[in-house]
Order: C-alpha cells, then sequence, then structure tokens
C-alpha cells in the first residue's frame, strides 16, 4: 500500500492563550498602519495556538477552537486570501508545524513556522512575513549532513530503488514530526543512502538552533522472531529501504512511537510499529504487524495515530492494511492484523496489543488491494448516551466503520456484513477514502475520493446515515482532509485542500465552508487564482489554521493565507518585453503599478520570494529563460506572481537571404550544421538542397532554380537557425 503540550504556558487548541507583549505591540502596530489605507472588515486578535502535531493534538480530531480572527463572515475573496509564499528545496509531504513566541538563534522572538521535505532538510520560517529581516529562514537544516549524522556522500533515497512513484523523485522526510515545546524538541525521522546502504534515523533537533541534541540522531532497526516474508533463521529484520515511515510521528508520556507501511508494496515488507524514550532515544518496545507473513502495514495516507488518554497508561488505535490474518486472541507477538484496527497499550512506553478489530471480508479486501488502512482513524471526543467511546475509519472499500473503542469487536466469521462494529453503513464514501474524517461540534466531515465533501450528524455516539450537508465540489483521487476553525462552538469553519492534479503538477485549490453548510464554499483559492493560486498539488495537504492564519504545503513551496485587514495588494509585476522568441542578448524590464514596491525574481521558473534577487534594472537574457517576479512594499500585501517565457534564437554568422539567381555558394558557420533547407516565400514547397554534414566549418549549397528563399539550418535535434 500503494501527548497534549500543556506544560508550557499555552496548550493545544483545548485552551486559549495569549501572545506575549512585544507580539501584541506589534499587532496593534500593523492595525495603526494598515487601518487607515482602505475600509477594512474589523477583526479580533487572532489567537497563536501551537501545532505541535498532525491536526493539532494526540486526538487529532481536527478542531482548532480557540481560533478568534477567521470567521464566516470575513473569509471571503475581497478580505481573504494569499499573503506570501515560502520556498522550499522538494515536496513537502510533512504538514508543516507552528510554535508561537520562541526566541530563535537570531535572538529576536517569532512565531514560527517549521517545514520538512522530501530532500531532507528542515526549515525554521518566521510565520507572520517573508520580507525584511524575515526573508531568509531562521534557520535550515540537511538530515544529509555529518552534522546531523549523515556519512560521506549521503543523498535522499530515489524513488526508483523502491520500486514505486508514489513518493517522488526522492524519499527523505515523509511523515508529520511531533514537536515537544515544553522543552523545544523536535522529533523527525530521515530516510538516506550512503554509499549503497540505506538507513532510516530518528532525530531529536532543537527548535531554537536547528541543532542535533546530544544522543541524536540513532538509526532505526528491529529484530523480532517469525517467519515472514524476507526472513532468515526465524528472525524478521526491519528493512530501511522497503519500509515507509508514513504515519505522522507520535508523543505520550515521554516516548516517542513511530509506525512504518511500504513504498507500494514493494520487497519484503511489513508493518512495523517502535517505541523510543524521547530524552535518551533508547529504543523501548518494537513490534511487526506481520511476523509470520507478509504486508500489514501501517499509512493511513499520513495522518496521526490517536491516542485515549484516559485510560490507565493510554492506548493507541491503528489500522493495517493488505496482509496475512491470523486468528486472535490471546494477542502476542506472533499476532497477525491484516486490514485491521489494532489498540495498543502504551504503558511504560511498550506496545502491547490488547484489542482489535477485523472486517468480514478481510481476505477479499486483501487480495483485491482493497487496503482497509488507506484511511486514517477518528477518535471522536466521549458523546452521550450507549456509545460514548467512539472510533470511525474509512478505507478503500468506502464502508463507514463506527466502533465502540473500549471493545472494538474482534472478527465475525460467517457474515455478510460488519455485524461486530456499532455502524457499517455503506455507500456515502464515494470511491474510498485517503483521508481522515474530522469532528467538530456534533459533525463529522468526510471528502472521499470521487465525492463531494459532507457533514454527518452524530447522536449519541450514532452517526446519521445520510448527509446533513452535502458540497458540490468534486475531487478525483485521493479526496481531502478536512481542518476545522472555530471561536469554541461559534464560527465554525470547515477548511480542505483538493489535490487532484497532482500528477500533473497542477495547483492545488484551498477551500472554506461555513461548519455548518456545506453547501456553498465561503472561499475558494482559484476564484482569483492570479492573486491566491496556491503551489503545485501535493497530494494529503492539509490546512493548518492558527493565529489568523492557514498554512498548505505544495510541491516546492507552503503558502501563507489570511486577511488583508484593509491593506492594499502591490501591483503585480509586468514585463517588457512581455515574452516572444528573441535572438542576441535582450534587456527586460520589470515594473509594478505600485511605484515604492520592491519587485524579486527568478530566471529559473521557481516561486520567486522576498529572499530572490531584488530587481534593480533591465535583466540581459541570453538564452531562453522563464522570468517569474512578485512586487511588495511597506503597507502592501504581496502582489501575485507574475511571469514571461523568452524564447532565445540563437545566431550564426552564416550568409543572409538568397537572391533571385541561379548560384553556388560556401556558407560558413560558426557551429556543426545537420542540414540545410530553403523555404520558399513564393511557393508552398520546402527544398531540402544539402545533405547532413556533421562538425563540419562549412556546407556547399548549390541549386539551379531561380528562387526567393530563405535558409534554414539544422543544427540539432529540434533546433533551427533561420537567417
Amino acid at each position: 500500500m500503494c501527548e497534549i503540550c500543556c506544560e508550557r504556558s499555552f496548550a493545544g487548541p483545548s485552551a486559549r492563550f495569549f501572545a506575549s507583549g512585544k507580539i501584541s505591540f506589534l499587532l496593534g502596530l500593523l492595525v495603526v498602519v494598515f487601518g487607515g489605507l482602505t475600509p477594512r472588515l474589523a477583526a479580533q486578535t487572532p489567537t497563536p495556538v501551537t501545532v505541535p502535531t498532525w491536526r493539532y493534538d494526540v486526538t487529532h480530531v481536527g478542531a482548532n477552537t480557540n481560533e478568534t480572527a477567521l470567521t464566516p463572515s470575513n473569509v471571503n475573496v475581497s478580505s481573504f486570501g494569499k499573503l506570501f509564499s515560502l520556498t522550499v528545496d522538494g515536496s513537502v509531504y510533512a504538514q508543516p508545524l507552528f510554535v508561537p513566541g520562541l526566541t530563535m538563534s537570531d535572538g529576536l522572538v517569532h512565531n514560527v513556522v517549521f517545514v520538512a521535505t522530501e530532500h531532507d532538510t528542515i526549515y525554521a520560517f518566521d510565520a507572520d512575513s517573508n520580507g525584511g529581516v524575515n526573508m531568509h529562514p531562521i534557520w535550515q537544516i540537511s538530515l544529509m549532513s555529518a552534522a546531523h549524522g549523515a556519512g560521506a556522500g549521503a543523498t535522499t533515497v530515489p524513488y526508483a530503488d523502491t520500486g514505486s512513484p508514489d513518493i517522488a523523485p526522492e524519499i527523505g522526510i515523509t511523515s508529520t514530526p511531533y514537536i515537544n515545546a515544553s522543552t523545544n524538541t523536535m522529533y523527525v525521522v530521515g530516510k538516506t543512502k550512503e554509499n549503497g546502504t540505506y538507513f532510516v534515523r530518528l532525530h531529536a533537533i532543537n527548535i531554537l538552533t536547528g541543532a542535533e541534541l546530544a544522543g541524536s540522531p540513532v538509526a532505526i532497526q528491529g529484530t523480532v522472531a517469525g517467519t515472514g516474508n524476507g526472513s532468515s533463521g526465524g528472525q524478521l529484520s526491519f528493512s530501511p529501504l522497503w519500509q515507509n515511515n508514513r504515519q505522522a510521528i507520535a508523543y505520550y508520556n515521554g516516548h516517542i512511537y513511530i509506525a512504518f507501511g511500504a513504498h507500494g508494496d514493494n520487497g519484503p515488507w511489513h508493518g512495523w510499529v517502535f517505541a523510543y524514550d524521547a530524552a535518551t532515544l533508547a529504543q523501548t518496545a518494537v513490534i511487526c504487524t506481520s511476523p509470520n507473513g507478509f504486508g500489514n502495514g501501517v499509512w493511513e495516507a499520513g495522518s496521526g495515530l490517536p491516542i485515549d488518554i484516559g485510560s490507565g497508561g493510554g492506548r493507541m488505535f491503528l489500522t493495517t492494511g493488505n496482509g496475512t490474518y491470523a486468528t486472535y486472541p490471546p494477542f502476542n507477538a506472533s499476532s497477525e492484523f491484516g486490514d485491521s484496527i489494532v489498540a495498543l497499550d502504551l504503558s511504560n512506553g511498550k506496545l502491547t496489543p490488547i484489542d482489535a478489530f477485523t472486517p468480514f471480508n478481510q481476505g477479499h479486501l486483501s487480495s483485491a488491494d482493497l487496503d482497509q488502512g488507506s484511511g486514517g482513524i477518528l477518535m471522536v471526543p466521549d458523546q452521550q448516551g450507549a456509545n460514548p467511546h467512539i472510533l470511525m475509519q474509512v478505507g478503500k472499500e468506502g464502508r463507514i466503520l463506527v466502533l465502540n473503542r473500549d471493545h472494538l469487536g474482534g472478527y465475525a466469521t460467517g457474515v455478510t456484513s460488519n455485524t461486530n462494529a456499532v455502524q457499517d453503513i455503506l455507500n456515502q464514501a464515494g470511491g474510498g477514502l485517503w483521508s481522515t474524517p474530522a469532528y467538530w461540534n456534533g459533525n463529522v466531515y468526510i471528502w472521499a475520493k470521487g465525492d463531494v465533501p459532507k457533514m454527518f450528524k452524530m447522536n449519541s455516539g450514532m452517526l446519521d446515515t445520510t448527509p446533513a450537508s452535502v458540497s458540490n465540489i468534486s475531487s478525483a483521487y485521493p479526496g481531502a482532509n478536512f481542518t476545522i476553525s472555530s471561536d469554541g462552538a461559534q464560527n465554525g469553519i470547515a477548511w480542505a485542500v483538493r489535490t487532484d492534479q497532482y500528477t500533473t503538477h497542477g495547483p492545488q485549490v484551498l477551500y472554506a465552508w461555513d461548519a455548518n453548510d456545506l453547501s456553498n464554499p465561503l472561499y475558494e483559492s482559484d476564484t482569483n487564482a492570479v492573486r491566491d493560486g496556491a503551489g503545485k498539488s501535493m497530494k494529503f495537504a492539509i490546512p493548518v489554521v492558527t493565529n489568523g492564519r492557514v498554512y498548505i504545503a505544495a510541491n516546492g513551496q507552503i503558502d501563507v493565507y489570511g486577511l488583508f485587514n484593509g491593506a492594499p495588494i502591490a501591483g503585480a509585476p509586468t514585463f517588457s518585453p512581455n515574452g516572444g522568441n528573441f535572438g542576441g542578448t535582450l534587456n527586460v524590464t520589470l515594473s509594478s503599478a505600485t511605484p515604492s514596491a520592491n519587485i524579486n525574481y527568478t530566471l529559473d521558473g521557481t516561486t520567486p520570494t522576498l529572499a530572490s534577487p531584488l530587481y534593480a534594472g533591465p535583466i540581459a537574457i541570453t538564452s531562453s529563460t522563464t522570468i517569474r517576479a512578485v512586487a511588495s512594499g511597506n503597507g502592501f500585501i504581496q502582489s501575485a506572481v507574475s511571469s514571461a517565457r523568452i524564447g532565445w534564437r540563437a545566431r550564426a554568422w552564416c550568409s543572409t537571404r538568397a537572391r533571385m539567381m541561379n548560384w553556388a555558394r560556401v556558407v560558413p558557420c560558426s557551429r556543426a550544421i545537420w542540414s540545410v533547407q530553403l523555404s520558399l516565400i513564393s511557393y508552398e514547397t520546402v527544398i531540402t538542397v544539402a545533405k547532413t554534414v556533421n562538425k563540419a566549418p562549412a556546407v556547399i549549397i548549390a541549386t539551379a532554380t531561380r528562387i526567393r528563399a530563405i535558409l534554414r539550418l539544422h543544427v540539432g535535434p529540434k533546433k533551427w537557425w533561420s537567417l
């Protein structure tokens, strides 16, 4: 297939906390500076909620209920849009993380957004601005460097080594890291190839400086007793090449938990889960979900493993994909959990299976590649009634499973439906789920493959079997994850990113709906695509909403959306000339309708930021180039990105236009000539009058025909010089 942060003065999204006095002062100053420029919508002071893990906290229900700035009345195309972008060096499958009020290595206090890429790079960016002192990352590190434990010549893993294009072109950091805000430590897993040997390492990074902590990193390794695929002598070892850490890293009670699936079901792969002491990085437990068989990977489209902290030492829930199943109970080191939902007791940093649910048709699911584990698990907040403790999960088959997390149900034999589930709902999840449902205020939100967004009501632990509200916007594979922002039970907004153009590198689209009504979107980033267009689609991207901003990962960039608060938008750069084909040296000038604006540009087709070269005068172009530029200025929102394609045509010192005459002449040329064409001006035919000449300094052209023609020299594949 193919712990809540309560140690600081602020907590996760279940509690409010306040910005430092310095941040409050700066926010007030912005209002004074920008407020008089144009009429603006009033907005409350934003609340900077820490986002240390996938979808906010260890429950992963997907709701930030302390968002005080963004409301259904001000999230619209007139007052809300893209503020700026941050350029990174690779694909971003990991969800960005956010920590406010950090005194960083530059000595300044920042709200910080952390980004990890498949190029094994981690960035710390100012989360509020990409201009001035914030035009560059606060820090940037590479897990391929010796300072971070890699050997000489380390690279990311080429996707071809795994035989799967699911993550391409390279594999580095795939899973969402975890930040322990009480110790300012980020836990992250990176993958490298070093002189033909593959490594997967767990790193502990100081988020203030980017430095590796003492005792970090450690190579992730493990061996269990078993005769499964790839075993030797009754022992089965973890493979750094074939195993894929797609699932977000989990943290609870001083321990780190890391799960693995496969790269496209290739190689001798299995499901693995590891536990490490967060302080020492000593391994405390390891289990394999198919020790005597194959498969049963844990990936869930990159979601987080929910942890129930109200049960003894804590219970963590996961779901597996295709693979072998063996009867349980008893639960022991030999258990095989094909296409199952499994509860693990986390007491004392161990991983002890204590309960499970397996669909009645598990064998069919596995043989037909209908992984139960394609979608993540929603652990619903406690409900009233007979079913207070609910889990919800949907796999490729599209059945909505509602389970009692205290008694998951086991495996029911001789039946034609999941009679061991609280509910088994068919035909409401399109072509299956490659995402995780979200929950807010009694509502469950799902966007399945080949389907539209749907909102279901939940009452007394039972899910309505038909949606209470639907959208008319459809998504192909993979569908989308929802997140919800609200101010308590008020001003709920449902957010999602449609990424179904990821195979063609088309733009992804950010959507916002009133969380009580999905029938009409409040906002779509493609409504004003020139201004708000998101970056290239990155499947499984998820909106991170905090402090009045929305952060979404794209291919090679992070897009930041928020309220304009009355500030005008700088005029997008224009080019003169505005594209075309030219020869020799061409000077291109850039300008903006905003006279005081600064213009930053790139010449390699990448998205410009305020850290890109600053335009100071005409740019000399001597080869085919795509110029992209962005304008910004004090008191202005950053402009949309403009682009122009300059086609450059080489010139050779060859003879010019042939005249009306009988002629035979030598054409000296500074480049090798492959062939020559005479294109008739007064006739429709094209006459080729010279043989192929490779690497020759000259070619003789002769004809006895009186013609008026243009001479074209063929100098390479698909390359011609017109004379």
